[in-house]
């Protein structure tokens, strides 16, 4: 029988991103990578190429996210998981509206359980639980109790690299439709003068 475990039993950590004081400002200069709910895109499955950057000598090194660390949005009312992973040396952290999970990759596969968070029974879960009313938001006792289903490594890693193509794949067709989109739009802009 499927194993069913709260997360908190597979985790190491969840906290939540680091708290700016202010308004976060891009500084071209910087040098730490922040990551924040703006820069998730493709429906939630990556991270975006614009994040900005901020001068991180006042920031703990344990803010500083690892590869495998799940990203979690506990602000408003898309509460979506993806797993990060560093594409290069520089250093990233993630914003406050965000926890950061990591799990135990002895038992857990990262990009399982975030894609796992994204399902409807989980996505179920969290609207039941939900805090707040102007902007909801999942509090860490929730995201500690989400139950997951946990079959064998092998097979999360299967689950988690079919989850990836697919994501893929349908990213693919919606840029073929945008692009099929904006030739229509032109063959019938070009009608008009003919």
């Amino acid at each position: 029988m499927l194993k069913k475990v709260p997360l908190k039993t597979i985790s190491k950590s969840v906290s939540s991103g680091f708290s700016f004081r202010e308004k976060i400002k891009n500084d071209p200069n910087g040098n730490i990578r922040v990551i924040q709910l703006k820069d998730f895109e493709n429906n939630y499955t990556s991270i975006g190429e614009d994040c900005y950057t901020v001068d991180g000598t006042k920031i703990k090194k344990k803010y500083i996210l690892n590869s495998g660390d799940i990203l979690f949005i506990s602000k408003g009312s898309n509460n979506y998981a993806l797993s990060f992973y560093k594409k290069d040396d520089f250093p990233s952290i993630a914003s406050s509206s965000l926890f950061v999970i990591r799990v135990d990759k002895s038992v857990a596969y990262p990009p399982y359980i975030a894609w796992y968070i994204n399902q409807k029974k989980i996505q179920t879960y969290l609207k039941t639980n939900e805090m707040g009313t102007y902007v909801p938001n999942i509090n860490k006792s929730t995201v500690e109790q989400m139950p997951i289903e946990l079959p064998t490594i092998e097979k999360q890693m299967l689950i988690a690299k079919i989850a990836e193509l697919n994501n893929k794949e349908q990213n693919i067709y919606h840029r073929i439709t945008e692009l099929k989109n904006i030739e229509t739009q032109q063959q019938l802009l070009k009608s008009i003068s003919k």
